[in-house]
């Protein structure tokens, strides 16, 4: 046992080591201070510089930033990502990203309005079609009545109906005058639908293809429902992104301006670079007074799609979402959305509709033919009295409509307009189409482009202010790179928000913007893989 106790410790020697070595070489930041040789002139620790959002382009992501050695990416990435975990608690309190984002998502399709009308109007549909089969069956009618006159014709009928004749009632003047006559008359009339022209047939057709009419519409409503949450969610978070970023340059650049004021009390710092760098710190703090503006909007908007108060607090998530590339061309986008288009389909089903509505029209000319049959019961006083009953055919058919034609008529041109509006349809969508497939790549460049300047501009801030302490820089140029900074970082942002819209307009435009999709959205949204 001793032996291999001495066989053992050496190489737990070297480990320990080992582990010391590289904890020395490891450089000894804390995490919201700068990087090593950032120390403010007067010792006290500066604040966190303007940093990149945790989101970068999703091609070329592990290569070295271009005009950057490994040794200055790594520094400046390492900036970004302490600055990125040491974000404040206010506002960004939700645990999930995605698991938010569903909630407020399913509030908004319970709430929304139009998606309740267009299902209502699904369940009127669902009534039209019952209401057309109700032809195939047969009608039961019941009557009663009571009747007490002195018309010798009625007196004779209903001796006659209550088979209530006798010997007396045949004198010639029992028959002139008989007196006044009572009669309880009660009865069943039952009609059989034998052949009504096709028409009960038509208008069950129509029905069906009405109800998936609605079906559509409610399906296209839905996902109108589903890509209002995403651009509004789209909206607040990096709304509430570009409030963080101002607030952050604007504490760097207060602390800036703190250290210059004592420098310049001490003679070091001459007054009118200060009174300029302080001028230029107030055009951050205009800008994070509009960043707080649109956050607020942002958040109404999205409380007022969910029906909730319109300043409801909503945990917004810390991750941004990474622009991930979509390829795909314009055409494989158009015949999509042919394919799945909600409102296209809920269209050709309306054309559908109406084209039966003209063969019912055309079918009108042919006959009618019901069955039908009654049981009657007369009595004069309710215990005694006679019973009947009727069966027949009654066949009945126009040989003279003149208002048959101009109802074909009127009912051809409203299937020809409805043609007429699916094509319009298709043109639009195309058209729209377009549009969004522009705007996705042109988003997609800028943020590349954007994100390329941003780090430009963070590496500035931190050389500027390295020249600052040396001497060869004043407060004024370190406080203007911070403004531009923040300029370049916000409009980063913002063609990543405007990617990340137009992603989610085109899904919807396409008719893809389903469920499954919106939660594969969401996870991205979320800023979870």
């Amino acid at each position: 046992m001793a032996k291999k106790l001495f066989l053992i410790f050496p190489i737990l020697l070297g480990f320990y080591g080992l582990n010391v070595l590289q904890l020395r070489s490891e450089p000894a930041d804390p995490p919201n201070e700068q990087p090593a040789g950032m120390e403010s002139p007067t010792g006290t620790p500066p604040a966190s510089p303007p940093v990149a959002p945790a989101l970068l382009p999703s091609e070329g992501k592990d290569q070295p930033m271009a005009g950057y050695s490994s040794a200055q990416a790594e520094q400046v990435e390492l900036a970004f990502k302490r600055n990125q975990a040491s974000r404040s608690l206010d506002g960004f309190r939700g645990k999930g990203g995605k698991a938010v984002f569903i909630a407020v998502w399913k509030k908004i399709l319970a709430h929304y309005p139009e998606l309740k009308k267009k299902h209502a109007k699904l369940s009127e549909a669902i009534a039209q079609k019952a209401l057309a089969e109700s032809g195939y069956y047969p009608r039961l009618y019941g009557w009663a009545d009571t009747i007490t006159s002195d018309n010798p014709i009625l007196g004779f009928m209903m001796h006659l109906t209550e088979r209530n004749f006798t010997a007396q009632d045949f004198n010639v003047n029992t028959i002139n005058h008989p007196g006044t006559v009572s009669n309880q008359n009660a009865g069943l009339l039952a009609i059989f639908p034998i052949f009504d022209a096709m028409q009960t047939i038509d208008s069950v057709k129509a029905a069906k293809d009405a109800i998936k009419a609605r079906e559509e519409e409610e399906k296209y409503t839905r996902m109108e429902a589903s890509f209002l949450t995403i651009d509004a969610w789209v909206s607040l978070l990096f709304a509430d992104a570009e409030l963080y970023k101002a607030l952050s340059q604007l504490e760097s650049s207060k602390t800036d301006l703190n250290e210059a004021l004592q420098l310049m009390e001490q003679g070091l710092v001459l007054g009118a670079d200060f009174y300029m760098g302080r001028s230029l710190a107030a055009s951050i703090e205009q800008s994070k007074n509009g960043y707080q503006s649109r956050k607020k909007v942002a958040l109404v908007t999205l409380n007022t799609l969910a029906g909730t108060p319109a300043e409801a607090e909503i945990a917004i998530p810390k991750n941004l979402p990474k622009p991930k590339k979509v390829s795909k061309p314009l055409n494989a986008w158009v015949q999509e959305a042919i394919l799945y288009r909600g409102d296209l389909a809920a269209l050709r089903h309306q054309i559908q509709v109406q084209h039966t509505e003209v063969k019912k029209e055309k079918d009108s000319i042919m006959p009618n033919v019901n069955g039908f049959a009654s049981g009657m019961l007369d009595s004069d006083n309710f215990t005694t009295g006679g019973r009947s009953y009727t069966v027949g055919v009654l066949g009945t058919m126009a040989l003279f409509d003149p208002s048959r034609d101009p109802r074909i008529k009127r009912a051809k041109a409203a299937e020809e307009q409805l043609r007429h509006e699916e094509n319009v349809l298709k043109d639009t969508i195309q058209t729209k189409l377009a549009e969004a497939v522009t705007d996705l790549e042109s988003a997609y460049r800028d943020s590349e482009i954007l994100y390329r300047s941003l780090m430009d501009a963070t590496q500035s801030i931190l050389m500027t202010r390295d020249l600052y302490r040396e001497g060869r820089k004043t407060i004024a140029d370190l406080i203007q790179a911070r403004v531009y900074g923040l300029q370049v970082e916000v409009s980063y942002l913002e063609s990543v928000a405007r990617y990340e819209s137009s992603k989610a307009k085109l899904y919807f435009l396409s008719g893809q913007l389903d469920d499954y999709q919106v939660e594969k959205l969401a996870s991205e949204l979320g800023g979870e893989e």
